[in-house]
């Protein structure tokens, strides 16, 4: 199957880095959102980030150009979704939320269509059951920022088929994008891992073990991380870890999957890391 459009739903930091790529890499791109400030917001973030390369010497202002040119913007999922052969959703790490979007997909989009996910852990075969095509639903975990992180988790559920999958790693291959496929379990592989990091580094600032900047500072330093377990919640979300959290505790009663008080609590009074200008680093940061 050939790929020439794509559409990605969800203009966020996930979806717009999405499109940036899948821009970059040539194809005609739709990015779709249910108002026109996240649309408008999410191109304001791939003008931002395509800037920075050119400010580095990594692209031209005429490769940016066509990049941007092959861009379009939407809030009507199913004008945006009518003529596509591919689609990412990138929306909010909530099945309630995701559900009903793939089954206005499955409408919408040419029965050849298939129909990704970026969920970070919400089970494939779940999203697939809302739609007509389980055979034809994947899951495809980008890491953040997009443009910058190469690895990318192909999740195949017990439903997809084989051609999906082969044609999703074909897709992945020209972005490009390095690639692993697991199977459709809790969390995948990377977020049955990260977000352990970050509970347990909550764990220790409630136990007054360390100042943020220290716990960041021995996981730099001792492992070779480029980021502590405070940075990367703050950079990904409090509560996109909360949600990861909370979803794998769900799905398996597994007890450290539980997120911690101060996360939940983060989460609470709103303090969620950078998109909201508040996070750990702002609470509990040297002043």
């Amino acid at each position: 199957m050939a790929i020439r459009k794509v559409c990605v739903v969800g203009a966020g930091t996930m979806g717009n880095g999405i499109v940036q790529v899948v821009a970059q890499a040539g194809y005609e791109t739709v990015m779709v959102d249910i108002k026109q400030e996240f649309v408008d917001r999410g191109m304001e973030a791939i003008k931002g980030s395509l800037a920075r390369f050119v400010k580095k010497g990594t692209k031209t202002q005429e490769d940016v150009d066509k990049i941007i040119a092959r861009i379009q913007i939407s809030t009507d999922l199913k004008q945006a979704a009518k003529d596509v052969d591919y689609v990412i959703e990138a929306v909010f790490e909530r099945a309630d939320v995701k559900l009903p979007i793939f089954e206005q997909l499955d409408e919408a989009c040419p029965k050849e269509t298939i129909l990704a996910s970026n969920t970070s852990g919400i089970p494939i075969a779940l999203l697939a059951s809302a739609t007509k095509r389980p055979d034809k639903v994947i899951g495809m975990h980008f890491m953040n920022p997009v443009p910058v992180m190469p690895g990318l988790e192909v999740v195949k559920s017990l439903l997809t088929s084989e051609d999906t999958l082969n044609t999703s790693l074909e897709f992945a291959k020209s972005l490009p994008k390095e690639t692993v496929v697991v199977k459709d379990s809790p969390g995948f592989v990377s977020n049955r891992i990260i977000p352990l990091v970050l509970n347990e580094g909550a764990k220790c600032l409630e136990e007054g073990l360390a100042t943020i900047e220290d716990i960041d500072k021995v996981c730099r330093l001792s492992f070779n991380w480029p980021m502590g377990p405070f940075e990367l919640s703050d950079l990904v979300g409090i509560d996109v870890a909360v949600d990861l959290l909370d979803g794998i505790y769900e799905q398996t009663g597994w007890e450290r999957y539980k997120p911690t008080p101060l996360l939940k609590r983060m989460v609470e009074i709103g303090y969620t890391g950078r998109k909201a200008g508040k996070g750990f680093y702002t609470l509990f940061g040297k002043k």
